[in-house]
């Protein structure tokens, strides 16, 4: 079962949630910058996420239908719509980037979910996952919805990507701070934030792993991974580092 959508609708406008935004946002700045000139699509629930892409030349947001959707951006055009997760209407490789928060965690298959994302992307776009992380405490303290699904450890993320015909590129981890309400642990939370980072990366509570189209997969991985051979080109939707590895 999909986190509802009002639970993520609360949580980002909570002091917690903002602090968690900038965290995660300052991460990917550094690989994408404001998307200028990019083709941009979020799945799971990127709303907050995507409006620091201000340069995009497209920017769409995805959510799966179980977890119902809300108009984004708030002052603008509708460019959020629910989906299949298995089923996106868009072209095949018609997007730049792919940003995938609380996405992956409780997609039924995630290999499926994938296969749908290595569709959509052109052959040299690439994809950022934000997945909570087992090793860190958002993952077991369930105050936010970085603790629904299945949170994942960085080699098993990375198995899932290469399996559905990705290659890893970069990883980083985020949200050191404990997911507390607690106003002096929140008032202290950016300087957990930089000494996490530089002292224990390990130990962040999402893991974020950038990756892109492998070209060179067999063909018959995707066969086996449940892609169709055929799709139809429907219009765009309306309203409804760390380390190189």
């Amino acid at each position: 079962m999909r986190t509802d959508i009002l639970d993520f609708h609360e949580f980002y406008r909570s002091q917690i949630g903002v602090i968690a935004r900038e965290s995660i946002s300052a991460q990917l700045a550094e690989l994408w910058g404001d998307g200028a000139g990019l083709a941009i699509v979020g799945f799971g629930h990127a709303d907050p996420y995507l409006e620091m892409f201000s340069a995009a030349t497209r920017c769409l947001s995805f959510a799966p239908g179980a977890q119902g959707v809300i108009q984004w951006p708030n002052r603008h055009a509708n460019a959020a719509c629910l989906v299949g997760e298995k089923n996106w209407p868009l072209p095949d490789a018609s997007i730049d980037r792919l940003l995938i928060v609380h996405g992956l965690e409780e997609a039924p298959t995630p290999h499926r979910l994938l296969r749908e994302a290595w569709r959509v992307l052109k052959d040299d776009g690439r994809m950022i996952i934000v997945a909570s992380h087992r090793r860190g405490l958002w993952s077991v303290i369930d105050t936010t919805p970085f603790a629904a699904g299945r949170p994942y450890f960085k080699r098993r993320l990375e198995r899932l990507l290469q399996d559905s015909m990705f290659r890893p590129r970069f990883w980083d981890t985020a949200l050191f701070f404990p997911p507390l309400g607690s106003g002096m642990l929140l008032k202290a939370a950016r300087t957990w934030e930089r000494a996490g980072a530089r002292l224990w990366p390990g130990l962040g509570g999402v893991l974020m792993l950038e990756a892109e189209k492998d070209m060179l997969a067999p063909v018959g991985l995707a066969r086996a991974a449940g892609a169709r051979t055929m799709r139809p080109a429907l219009a765009a939707p309306r309203p409804a580092r760390r380390s190189s590895v």
